[in-house]
This record gives structure tokens, sequence and C-alpha cells, in this order.
């Protein structure tokens, strides 16, 4: 009985000593006593062979790191955010206006191919106006207006239509935001993705060489994209009343698609 107990604790001792040694980034599969992890238990519960049994501690060693990519992409969509604004005596006469102004930018738009389902009503509003000339607040009127936000898919032909579209709506047209996307990242995603995984490589093979091992097969890959917003773009529509006949320029920029991976990798 002495003996089995003396064993016991020299074991428990090599153990100690061999995460210790292979440092705070190398993860030894040992819970206590059990000569085996407990495959319910986190962080251990991926760490299983094919058949599901549970690693050896001694198999399990491994080494967790997060890795980086990013790449630049071309935006390839604009988004344009507009709204129609109207005064009138009455709310009906306001709701009118709005819908007749706000009918015609729709149709300009529709007439320079925006599809219908990337013009999005995105706000409507209408209320009283009031005035103080007389010391105590009193309506002079009511003001409606909508908001619209249209998705461009076409970045070369985007500043003819937003030039149509404000000459469109006239003096009632307001631009509030103009921005870019990338929507079509999948290249760019791919691209990010193996420079996450190389990234993540890279620092796992320094770490098992410091420790004097050989670095074995991936255990586990969690991924953490960060897909492009919308960038905003500088723009200064025209004054009101001066509604512009010439395309506007428009600067796309760059835009970065960047993906952040965990992976497990064992030791061999």
């Amino acid at each position: 009985m002495d003996l089995n107990l003396s064993i016991t604790r020299r074991t428990l001792v090599v153990g100690v000593a061999t995460l210790l040694a292979a440092g705070g980034a190398v993860a030894i599969g040992m819970s206590g006593g059990s000569s085996a992890p407990d495959a319910n238990a986190a962080p251990f519960r991926s760490e299983l062979v094919a058949n599901g049994t549970p690693v050896a501690p001694d198999a399990f060693p491994g080494i967790t790191v997060q890795g980086t990519g990013k790449v630049t992409g071309t935006p390839d969509t604009l988004i344009l955010t507009l709204s129609i604004t109207k005064d009138a005596s009455d709310v009906s006469s306001a709701m009118n206006g709005v819908s007749a102004t706000m009918g015609a930018v729709q149709s300009s738009l529709t007439g320079n191919h925006v599809a219908a389902a990337d013009q999005k009503t995105s706000g409507l509003n209408v209320g009283p106006q009031y005035e103080n000339s007389s010391g105590k607040p009193t309506v002079s009127g009511y003001q409606a207006s909508e908001n619209l936000t249209v998705t461009l898919r076409d970045p070369k032909s985007a500043g003819t239509v937003i030039a149509a579209a404000t000459t469109a709506g006239g003096n009632a047209t307001q631009i509030s935001g103009l921005s870019t996307d990338l929507q079509n990242d999948s290249g760019p995603l791919e691209q990010a993705r193996d420079a996450a995984f190389n990234d993540a490589k890279a620092k796992a093979q320094q770490y098992a060489k410091s420790a004097g091992r050989t670095l074995g097969q991936v255990v586990r890959v969690e991924e953490n994209d960060a897909n492009p917003t919308p960038t905003p773009v500088n723009f200064a529509p025209s004054a009101a009343g001066a509604a512009p006949a010439n395309p506007v320029p428009i600067q796309l920029g760059s835009t970065d698609v960047t993906v952040q991976v965990t992976v497990v990798f064992s030791f061999a």
C-alpha cells in the first residue's frame, strides 16, 4: 500500500514539472489524479479521437493560439441616404407634397437601373411647425418628411444616379449620408482566412520549438470574422435650389476584411 501511494505521488510531480517546463501556452491534459481528461469538461471536451475516446494526457499537450488575417479590397457598393421635406398649411398638403416629390425621386432611381429592392423607405415624419411672434407658441403650418435608403451596386454610375435623383427632388431634397461597402467579399474573405490560419500556425510552431516539441495535428479551429462595415464618404451636396447638372465625383477608397481565428494544435 505504501508503494502504491509513493508511485501516485511521483506521477503527479512529474506531470506538474512537465507543465511548468512547457510554459503557459501549453495545456497538459491532466485533471486531478485521473489518467485521462474528462471529455465533458472544458477545455478537453473537443480533445477526442475519432471513436470518441478521450486522448491520453501524454498525447494531448496542446497549444492554443490566435491568428489574424487582413486583406484590403475595393468597395463595390454605395449606400445613399436622402430625404424629402415639404412644408404646407395642413397635414394633408404636406404629405401629398412629400409623396409626389419622393415618387419623382424613386422614378429617377428606377430609370437609372436601381432595383426596387434596393430602395428602402427608412423613415416618415409629419408634425406641426410653431412660431412665437405673439409671445405664445402657435401652429404656423405642418412639415412632412420621408427618408429613403438606396443601395447603389454600380459605383461607376453612382455619381450620375445621385445627380439625377437630386434633380428630381429639387429643393426638397436633402442628402444626409453616403457610405461605401464591400458586399461581394468572398474572395478577400478567403484570403483573410488563409492569412489568419497561417499566422496562428507560425505562432504555434514557434512555441513548439521553444518547448522542444514537434507540432502535431489541428484539434480545433474557431473563427471570429470581422465583416467590413460601411465607411462614410465625405460628400457635400449642392446648395438648395442649385440642382447638380454633372455627375457627383465619388472616391471609393478601400475596405479591410479582417478575420481572427483561435486554433488548438496538439504535439506530435
